[in-house]
């Protein structure tokens, strides 16, 4: 009798091993930007802080999260074709929908545009890495040309030159730019504060590929999960996000 009850007891215990293996086992891929690493690394608060919470929330639900680090127009790309279960971040520009899911908002994002302090009132060539997506805050300014620039990096030359009045981008992105590869323009480029559009921030998924909308799934429960456990705002303060860029319901 004893040695029954031992044997199934092995069986219960192996049993057990195996479904946590099986659980420790999952992973979730984000394609990210040839410059994730350096973006965890230097002072880019939103995009370490929703790192670490993405990781922390998925990991209490037995998932690991692998980076696919690429150029970000590659990244994108990979993310349509499901190679990768998702695209972080994203923010909810207009025209995303067009392929794309997105995951629960796990903060909010500012888009406006950046000037040359000595050009401050001038705004007739407005350059951006993708304008469409900008449409809001074009109709702010009078302009008579448009300049679709390859990368922000190219646009803050052509503004630091003088050649273009304003770059439209991400605040929280344009800021990181200058206070690191391009700190050489810090003194000289500002963030013009008065004609800005906010935008949720998430994770981007592919909604014609089912992998996809499962991973959505889950991402989608570890955000809730985080967000009732504390955890979202634990990792935001300690990042020290600003608590504009907080969701609404959690700016208190």
């Amino acid at each position: 009798m004893i040695c029954r009850v031992f044997i199934l007891l092995c069986i219960f215990c192996f049993s057990i091993g195996s479904l946590n293996a099986s659980e420790k086992g999952k992973t979730i891929t984000f394609a990210v930007g040839h410059d994730h690493d350096k973006m965890l690394m230097e002072n880019y608060p939103i995009y370490r802080a929703s790192w670490q919470f993405l990781n922390h929330s998925l990991a209490k639900l037995g998932y690991e999260v692998d980076a696919i680090i690429l150029p970000w127009a590659r990244a994108n790309y990979y993310t349509q074709l499901g190679k990768a279960d998702g695209l972080f971040l994203a923010a909810n520009l207009p025209g995303r929908e067009q392929w794309a899911v997105l995951s629960n908002p796990i903060g909010m994002g500012v888009f406006g545009a950046f000037y040359h302090k000595d050009r401050k009132d001038e705004h007739a060539i407005i350059a951006g890495v993708r304008l469409g997506v900008h449409d809001k805050i074009l109709t702010g300014y009078n302009t008579y040309e448009l300049l679709e620039v390859a990368t922000a990096q190219q646009g803050f030359k052509l503004l630091f030159n003088q050649k273009v009045d304003r770059l439209i981008m991400s605040e929280s992105y344009g800021k990181y730019l200058l206070s690191t590869e391009l700190i050489e323009f810090k003194n000289d480029i500002l963030f013009d504060s008065g004609m800005i559009e906010k935008r949720s921030i998430h994770v981007a998924f592919a909604k014609d590929i089912a992998e996809s909308l499962k991973a959505m799934a889950v991402v989608s429960k570890a955000i809730d999960l985080g967000m009732s456990d504390g955890t979202y705002r634990d990792v935001m303060i300690k990042n020290k996000v600003p608590e504009s860029m907080f969701l609404p319901s959690l700016d208190k």
